[in-house]
């Protein structure tokens, strides 16, 4: 099922009957990106997918702030009904997760963090270098931009191992361009992005997970990020680099399933020995 509420244009995929995950984007693509990852969570989970607003389908203007981004991700929520369900967020959509973790507690059944950091300046050396890449990519008309900026976030040992699939992710990518405007927005919002102060106060089962191949972010931030969540689980994901549901969809799909299985196992436990 598709609709949209506030310009957010939203998707309703799976058996209603089970439990709830909404997926949130990083910067660039639209929610047809999800392809092979959503389609696996599917089998076990209702997925719930959407376009910020100004990306994809949405209309609107981009928002230039990961608590305004959390409040769209809690519009989608709102808009069907759902009163609590597992996140998963990578890059900007991990810092997004993480905002909506902190802003909304009860709104959150589990958190799972991809390729992300508690602080948007957290980037390596050679993240740095490649953001001029990214720049560069945005002097292009929009489709090109997106198929640039797709590229040059997947890892140059996928584009060499399967170069036929990272060009079908570009040509999909291309297919529904962002204004540049809204690329611009959502740097600001992640270079803006930091709540190293307050992941103390997530309190709900928290996997965080990186690619051994991330040369945009490193696994460094998230083992940091994991640190500084009380009782987080930390996984890395081999063979990837930073859009692991791109590069390695059926594992990532595996380790959030089997999450999941893990925190709704956790939740009757852990209500009949403390309540």
């Amino acid at each position: 099922m598709k609709g949209a509420t506030r310009g957010i244009a939203w998707e309703d995929r799976g058996d209603a009957h089970r439990p709830p995950i909404l997926l949130i984007r990083p910067l660039g693509g639209s929610a047809s990106l999800w392809g092979e990852f959503a389609g696996a969570l599917e089998r076990e989970l209702r997925v719930v997918t959407f376009d910020a607003l100004g990306s994809g389908m949405s209309s609107g203007r981009a928002r230039a702030s990961t608590a305004a981004l959390a409040g769209d991700a809690r519009a989608v929520l709102d808009a069907l009904n759902i009163e609590k369900a597992h996140l998963f967020g990578i890059s900007l959509g991990g810092m997004v997760a993480m905002r909506f973790a902190i802003d909304s507690p009860s709104r959150l059944a589990s958190l799972v963090l991809a390729s992300t950091a508690a602080r948007g300046f957290a980037f390596e050396q050679a993240g740095l270098r490649r953001a001029s890449g990214f720049a560069r990519c945005l002097a292009r008309e929009p489709c090109e931009a997106e198929r640039c900026l797709v590229l040059r976030v997947l890892s140059h040992e996928f584009r060499a191992e399967h170069p036929a699939e990272a060009q079908r992710i570009a040509d999909l990518a291309a297919q529904t361009p962002s204004p540049h405007l809204t690329f611009v927005a959502h740097a600001i919002a992640a270079l803006r992005h930091d709540v190293r102060a307050q992941l103390g106060t997530i309190r709900a089962p928290t996997l965080v997970l990186a690619g051994d191949r991330d040369h945009l972010l490193g696994p460094g931030a998230g083992r940091a990020l994991a640190h500084g969540i009380a009782g987080a689980k930390w996984a890395i994901i081999t063979d990837s680099g930073h859009d692991l549901t791109l590069e390695r969809p059926g594992e990532t799909a595996t380790r959030v399933l089997a999450f999941v299985r893990e925190a709704r196992e956790a939740v009757p436990f852990l209500r009949s020995h403390i309540g």
